[in-house]
């Protein structure tokens, strides 16, 4: 995995080299192997590897020697040896094994539309010599980052947002929509930053700057395509295309091993990992930690890595877990308040001292169904379902739900609420292909929260380490086929995931489906009754806290004396708050 920067503009190239140059160097985590920059008359190109396939051969950025054109690419295409060859057959001429090379060549050949041929996780931007432009493009699901800036006629790009503060050509003022928005869903979507004069390239678009004017367009979304298939066919379909997608993504001249944390999702991605590799006579390694105070699944980890027959690696993790928090608050650029960013930090600084890159089980419950919100329409209390009858559905009830801070709690906490989105989902998200409430409820899962919360957090933890994940179950193809099946193959009443139990259950452990659902995320009720935590607690909102500059504190405390006094249900209020007040006092350290 890498990291990459552009700027473009009037005469950047012969100007600003040395910015470029720091602000590669402020991305150095996510490439520690090699960087380079490459400068052309109005743009220059940054980029630092982290090196997993044609390790002496995938310098970049690169100079396509036909065309002139230069790339930087953070990410994987996991087709690029079937582009290749359909390249060469159309009389292209490769002078590397890398993947980087083959989108150069794809994009020489198909233009903008090359994006549409690659099943990958990617950022790139490609710098056009004869049109003098830049494309920009972002895989699908938001897998891999990418952010930018306009000021005046010039274009700052990078992949994570402290490369492109570190230009200094940028000012750097909250965005306090951003904000607010963070407060209800405890992180930014995708479609914002913290800032207002950077924003993300959303994942699933790409973008043509040219005469100082930055045009963006979707190039895929979802789209209702009935499926004429029984439910035994899908079941075949999908452990094809889950199984295809697994061998594409172990692809590497590096070693990859898998995250095994018990449950459903890693657990199969882990088993068809080790049978994909079976003729080799290797064993794949699985990583699994056990953290103090969290719900230890290593039991079952253990379980599932004898019956697949892998390397299993399994690590008491003793750490100082304040102090892994303030680390991950140093890193994120922006506040995510997920409480599994600390574990998965963690877990990737594990994997990281055996293998570079790591197959993760991240999709599986947005693609299948297997949250618990896909059985509202069940399980609503007989008080809402009467609400409903008269006014909603079930996707009005998921809306309200996933706000962890309410308007009106909003309202009185901001100082100035002139601000506030009060619904943060409707305006930036196309329902139109969907047509129930729990289609509505899918589309949020995968277009917001997957991409702003779960991947973001997956991305930002690893790169810290230097780790590259992998998802197996982020391949369009398998997702496409996914949100076309009937609802009644992915959930019933009682559970989800359906089909993956009829798909996979004869190479996994017997009762693994029937297991109640855990998830990965921090005991933070425990951590903030700890001395330590409930110090650092009551100084987030205390009156000379940074977010005494924004709140209003005193009613902030009540959150916190509620918790503290023993009320159930608050302490994910606090940690937002937490999490924000430790971010801004990071920002005020900086200046």
């Amino acid at each position: 995995m890498c990291g990459i920067i552009a700027i473009a503009g009037k005469e950047t190239g012969k100007t600003h080299g040395h910015i470029a140059s720091i602000m590669t160097r402020a991305l150095s985590s996510r490439g520690p192997d090699d960087t380079g920059t490459f400068s052309f008359p109005n743009c220059v190109l940054g980029h630092t590897r982290l090196s997993i396939i044609d390790l002496g051969g995938g310098h970049q950025p690169m100079k396509d020697p036909q065309t002139g054109n230069a790339i930087v690419f953070n990410g994987e295409i996991f087709n690029y040896r079937e582009l290749k060859e359909e390249l060469e057959r159309k009389g292209h001429r490769f002078h590397s094994s890398s993947d980087t090379e083959v989108i150069l060549k794809a994009y020489a050949e198909f233009g903008e539309s090359c994006v549409d041929r690659l099943d990958g996780q990617f950022a790139f931007a490609l710098w056009n010599e004869k049109s003098d432009s830049l494309f920009l493009a972002r895989d699908r699901f938001g897998e891999k980052p990418l952010y930018y800036a306009s000021i005046e006629d010039m274009l700052i790009v990078a992949s994570e947002i402290k490369a492109i503060q570190a230009s200094g050509l940028v000012e750097m003022s909250l965005d306090m929509t951003s904000l607010d928005n963070y407060l209800s869903l405890l992180f930014i979507p995708p479609w914002r930053s913290a800032y207002k004069s950077i924003k993300p390239l959303p994942p699933a678009h790409r973008a043509r700057w040219k005469d100082g004017k930055l045009e963006i367009e979707r190039y895929w979304k979802l789209k209702r395509q009935p499926l004429s298939v029984t439910e035994s066919e899908a079941v075949e379909i999908t452990r094809h295309l889950l199984s295809e997608s697994v061998k594409s993504r172990l692809v590497a001249d590096v070693e990859v091993g898998t995250f095994l944390s018990g449950g459903i999702d890693s657990s199969i991605i882990t088993c068809l990992s080790q049978k994909a590799i079976s003729r080799t006579n290797k064993r794949i390694k699985a990583f699994s930690a056990k953290f103090d105070g969290f719900i230890d699944e290593t039991v079952q980890a253990k379980e599932t890595a004898a019956v697949c027959g892998t390397d299993h690696h399994i690590r008491n993790v003793e750490a100082d877990m304040l102090g892994a928090f303030d680390e991950t608050i140093r890193y994120f650029d922006e506040p995510l308040a997920d409480s599994s960013c600390i574990p998965v930090h963690l877990i990737s600084q594990f994997a990281r001292e055996d293998v570079k890159v790591a197959l993760s089980g991240d999709g599986g419950d947005e693609l299948f169904y297997g949250y618990g919100h896909y059985r509202f329409p069940w399980n609503l209390p007989r008080s809402q379902k009467i609400f409903q009858s008269l006014f909603s559905n079930p996707f009005a009830y998921y809306k309200n739900y996933i706000q962890y801070f309410k308007p009106h709690e909003r309202e009185k906490l901001w100082k100035d609420p002139s601000f506030m989105e009060r619904d943060p989902i409707d305006a930036h998200i196309d329902f139109s292909e969907a047509k129930t409430p729990l289609e509505k409820i899918n589309l949020v899962d995968m277009y917001m929260i997957l991409p702003g919360d779960m991947l973001a957090k997956v991305d930002r933890a690893s790169m810290m380490n230097s780790l590259e994940i992998r998802s197996p179950f982020l391949n369009h193809k398998l997702a496409e086929f996914a949100y076309n099946l009937p609802a009644s193959y992915k959930t019933n009443r009682h559970r989800g995931k359906l089909i993956l139990e009829k798909a996979f259950s004869d190479i996994l452990p017997l009762g693994l489906f029937a297991r109640k659902k855990q998830g990965f995320n921090a005991p933070v009720r425990e951590w903030l009754k700890r001395a330590e935590w409930k110090k650092r607690v009551y100084e987030a909102v205390s009156d000379d806290s940074p977010l005494a500059e924004l709140l209003d504190v005193s009613y902030a405390k009540t959150f916190v004396d509620r918790f503290y006094g023993g009320e159930e249900g608050v302490h994910q209020k606090i940690w937002i708050f937490l999490v924000l007040s430790a971010w801004l006092k990071r920002l005020s350290l900086k200046k």
